[in-house]
């Protein structure tokens, strides 16, 4: 390979992902070039591919993890050859949700593999501050689940999730069962919904109490439900164009929260009556903050080296870069046992 170039994916276009050789990017002040080792392919992914993502030509990928290569100027407490994991956000690090460790909110914030180049390649550049430190001894393909962890954990906060609640997740992909297996950490009770054996399987083993099947989890169900137990707190997962807010308004108990991880690409209907009556919090939960101790990338972290056993069985296929094309087939169809597909380099 040319010392100047890389090899990478490139979405070049609705529905179109392309290999490609593009240049080595140089980290500037305050960034680091990572040598990606791994790059998760997420249900975003799988959602803005026929849209051609945020615009032309993007190196896709935001689940990332790697090495040091290259210090910027200016870079201290980081050396080459560190292994980390990336918050995969640009901010202005100015306005008033960056000074709260709110960078998602922030009004130019850019997520690299959506708005800007991302983990799809050999090399990335990101700002030093952007960078956590993970063990050596998790694969890589675990250290990648960070970046979904690191959501889940920021969707069980807006939701209120401590060792009281009691917790029903929608969905059991990958941010439902990190969810799921987030809040037990926490010490709440959690039921979870799965369409697939697979999936219900990984949630039992992640200690869900109750896995709710799709005849179990329908609106009647639900709401039947609440008479057995009342749920502090609905974790919504799914997103897309499905129907799970309803689910979720009917399960929540009164006083309760529902907390949004999934991103909706159609309109829904909601009964904002029931919500009304029932004063329900809708909690939208957008990426991830450091405003607090610890950051939520920092717990992530936390939680995939001390469960990398338990957590294993989550990360069902592994691909190269230059399957990419398979590995989106692979991760949309999950009746063939897929949960979270990794791209290795």
């Amino acid at each position: 390979m040319p010392s100047d170039s890389m090899r990478a994916v490139q979405c070049s276009g609705p529905g179109r992902l392309e290999q490609a050789r593009l240049p080595i990017p140089e980290p500037g002040p305050g960034e680091v070039r990572v040598r990606i080792a791994a790059c998760g392919i997420c249900g975003s992914d799988m959602h803005l591919l026929p849209f051609g993502y945020a615009g032309q030509c993007v190196v896709p990928g935001h689940e990332m993890t790697g090495e040091v290569d290259l210090l910027g100027d200016g870079v201290a407490g980081l050396a080459t050859g560190d292994r980390v994991v990336v918050e995969p956000l640009r901010s202005c690090g100015a306005c008033p949700p960056c000074h709260r460790g709110q960078h998602a909110l922030c009004p130019e914030s850019r997520l690299l593999g959506i708005h800007i180049d991302g983990g799809f390649a050999e090399y990335a550049c990101v700002p030093a501050q952007r960078l956590y430190p993970i063990a050596r001894r998790i694969p890589a393909r675990l250290a990648a689940l960070a970046e979904p962890m690191a959501v889940a954990i920021h969707g069980l906060d807006r939701g209120n999730v401590s060792g009281d609640s009691k917790v029903l997740v929608l969905g059991a992909g990958t941010l439902g069962l990190l969810g799921t297996l987030a809040a037990r950490e926490r010490g709440a009770e959690v039921w979870v919904s799965a369409r697939y054996p697979h999936q219900a399987d990984l949630a039992r083993a992640f200690g869900a109490t109750r896995v709710l099947s799709e005849a179990e989890s329908s609106l009647e169900a639900l709401d039947a439900l609440r008479g057995e137990i009342d749920f502090s707190c609905v974790l919504e997962s799914v997103g897309s164009g499905g129907n799970t807010l309803p689910l979720a308004a009917a399960a929540v108990a009164p006083g309760g929260c529902i907390s949004i991880l999934g991103i909706f690409i159609e309109p829904i209907e909601l009964n904002p009556a029931l919500l009304f009556f029932k004063e329900v919090t809708l909690a939208w939960s957008n990426c991830y903050q450091q405003g607090r101790a610890p950051a939520d990338f920092a717990e992530a972290v936390r939680l995939i080296e001390a469960l990398a056993d338990t957590l294993e069985p989550i990360t069902t296929h592994q691909i190269a870069l230059d399957e990419i094309e398979r590995g989106f087939a692979i991760a949309g169809d999950r009746s063939s046992g897929a949960v979270k597909v990794s791209v290795l380099l």
